[in-house]
């Protein structure tokens, strides 16, 4: 766990202020209460840690502010809906007062003593739940539902080519070093990365490096245990994808195996030796054939995108690693922005878009449907839109560089609506409701605090790769 040096200090003031070091949370409402002058919260998290915390308003502060006078660190608690605090803003989602509803946001006026200020709060709507509420649910894979295994294979044989380096011919990074001493690894700010965020972990992998490795087999924090991930990104297709690692296998890493169908990277785990197509993201040959990873979100933009958002990036650092290439030259001389491919492809002939064009995929069922990078605002822009039967959202800023886009429907059937939210980043959107949400579709603020986006099936990549494996893609116009 990683926190900012602030919100640690916070966590141990919030100790010592109670006086107490632990309690054991036993289940109950977890809805704020005002009771005279002071606000209860049953629980509030920060990172990984859960607090009951007590504030009592002081008198005659306009705007409101609260002081924190008790609180005490919780065990085994039920963090479903609960108030948040990053170090800066705590959010309340739901404050009852009168038989009414709000939600609250207080912002850090100082540290010692703990005191906040009233941001913002607003009443709450009433939600109402439909009578067996189902929403449409992503796919598991991008390809068919049922795919038919052919010989051994998920796609045809013929459709493969030797891309010349052999298996690891292209060295899988498997140690990842990490730096944040940015001025010592030559990065420029209008270089792409790899941008992920789970937790308060946060890690971003140029294409620099990747264009001569494509894969990096790491590992991060889940619920507070630790899991393999493999990061890919193949610069013939300019695709990256995000995959955790098989919790049913002892090596869990993936290597280059130096194939390619429809100029894209196979790649081959090592337990099994099975193939893998990254774009498909499931396995195409092998003992896991039709396999499918779970998948995670990732943010694919520029590196003075990601630092703005991000200040506390870990950034890798190739050159402490054992290998030697010249990542300041670009491996493959003008294929970023000729018309030129080196391997046949599906459908090559579809030219709507320059095939270099990078674009924002997404495949809802049998629907499949792209957003150019370029089509977006230069500050922000926020589409709310449909695809196949999912109600979703896009953001994208063609200046800055990155495009996501989410399911808006949630898990209780409420749908949103969205509208862009300028100069807040790593924050791009408010919806209807008045919360405000992260580039990671995460709810920061308001009555959805804590709430997550579900993913979708998307990536970016090159236009020519995407309407190769999904031929009749919709180009949002």
């Amino acid at each position: 766990m990683r926190l900012m040096p602030r919100a640690r200090k916070l966590v141990m003031q919030l100790i010592l202020i109670s006086g107490v070091v632990a309690v054991i949370y036993q289940a109950g409402a977890q809805q704020a209460a005002l009771n005279g002058n002071v606000i209860s919260l049953p629980v509030v998290t920060l990172a990984d840690q859960a607090f009951q915390v007590e504030l009592t308003i002081q008198d005659g502060s306009n705007p409101l502010e609260v002081l924190v006078t008790s609180a005490s660190e919780l065990t085994d608690a039920d963090t479903t809906g609960t108030s948040s605090f990053n170090g800066e803003l705590l959010s309340i989602p739901s404050l009852e007062e009168a038989g009414i509803s709000y939600w609250a946001d207080f912002r850090l006026l100082s540290a010692d003593p703990l005191r906040l200020v009233l941001a913002d709060v607003g009443e709450q709507e009433a939600t109402v739940i439909p009578q067996n509420c189902t929403r449409p649910e992503p796919d598991l894979s991008n390809g068919a539902d049922d795919p038919s295994v052919s010989n051994g294979f998920l796609v045809p044989p013929s459709e493969i080519f030797d891309g010349g380096p052999g298996p690891d011919g292209i060295p899988a990074i498997n140690s990842p070093l990490f730096i944040q001493q940015f001025s010592l690894t030559g990065i420029q700010l209008a270089d792409l990365v790899i941008g992920v965020k789970i937790g308060d972990d946060v890690r971003a992998y140029p294409h620099r490096f990747l264009d001569y490795h494509e894969i990096v087999n790491d590992r991060y924090t889940f619920d507070g245990k630790s899991q393999d991930v493999t990061v890919s990104y193949c610069p013939l297709t300019g695709s990256a994808v995000l995959w955790k690692g098989f919790t049913d296998s002892v090596d869990t890493s993936f290597g280059v195996l130096g194939l390619l169908h429809n100029s894209n990277l196979i790649l081959y785990d090592r337990e099994t030796q099975s193939l893998w197509s990254q774009m498909l993201e499931q396995s195409i040959s092998g003992e896991q054939v039709t396999r499918i990873p779970d998948k995670l979100q990732l943010v694919e933009t520029s590196w003075e995108t990601w630092l703005e958002m991000y200040p506390q990036t870990l950034l890798l650092n190739i050159e402490l690693n054992e290998f030697s290439f010249p990542y300041e030259i670009y491996p493959y001389g003008l294929y970023l922005t000729d018309s030129s491919l080196i391997y046949p492809v599906n459908n090559s002939d579809d030219n709507r878009l320059h095939r270099k064009e990078r674009m924002l995929g997404i495949n809802v069922g049998e629907a499949s449907k792209v957003y150019p990078v370029s089509s977006f605002n230069q500050t922000v822009s926020v589409l709310n839109d449909s695809v196949g039967n999912m109600d979703v959202v896009a953001a994208g800023s063609a200046q800055q560089n990155y495009a996501v886009v989410y399911n808006r429907q949630l898990e209780d059937c409420t749908t949103l609506d969205f509208s862009p939210v300028e100069n807040q980043l790593p924050i791009v959107m408010v919806d209807n409701e008045g919360s405000k949400w992260d580039l990671f579709g995460m709810a920061v603020t308001g009555p959805r605090t804590g709430t997550q986006l579900q993913k979708t099936n998307s990536f970016i990549a090159y236009w020519f790769a995407w309407t190769a494996f999904f031929p009749g893609a919709e180009i949002h116009q």
